[in-house]
This record gives structure tokens, C-alpha cells and sequence, in this order.
């Protein structure tokens, strides 16, 4: 499968690191409390963090493409 175009790889790593682990930190603090809430949006940023290690590193998508 060939890899996208950089210019679209990097807002899908933006989106990945931001969107789940504000999203559950709002979301937890809201229904369970400000504890609950910053616990669970730390184990979502560790868990993103992760993903798009995983992205950036293994399946190389932090190199940029050579063919424009």
C-alpha cells in the first residue's frame, strides 16, 4: 500500500495526538470529576503517543516524500 502524500500524513498525526486525549480529558472531567478526568487523558495522550510513535517511526511516515 502506498503511503499518502506528507502534506496529508501530518495533520493525521496532529489529529491523532489532540483530538482523542482533549476529548476524553473533557469528556471524564465532565462526567466523573477533575481527577478522573486527568488521569483518563493521561492514559489516552500515553496511548496516542504510542499510535503515532508507531506511525511516525515504523512505518516511516515522518520521512518526507522524494517524488513531488
Amino acid at each position: 500500500m502506498k503511503k499518502k502524500p506528507f502534506y496529508e500524513r501530518i495533520p493525521i498525526l496532529m489529529l491523532i495526538l489532540c483530538v482523542p486525549t482533549i476529548g476524553s480529558t473533557q469528556l471524564g472531567w465532565y462526567f466523573f470529576g477533575k481527577q478522573f478526568g486527568l488521569n483518563l487523558g493521561m492514559i489516552v495522550g500515553c496511548i496516542s503517543v504510542t499510535v503515532a510513535a508507531y506511525l511516525m517511526y515504523i512505518k516511516g511516515w515522518r520521512d518526507e516524500d522524494d517524488d513531488y
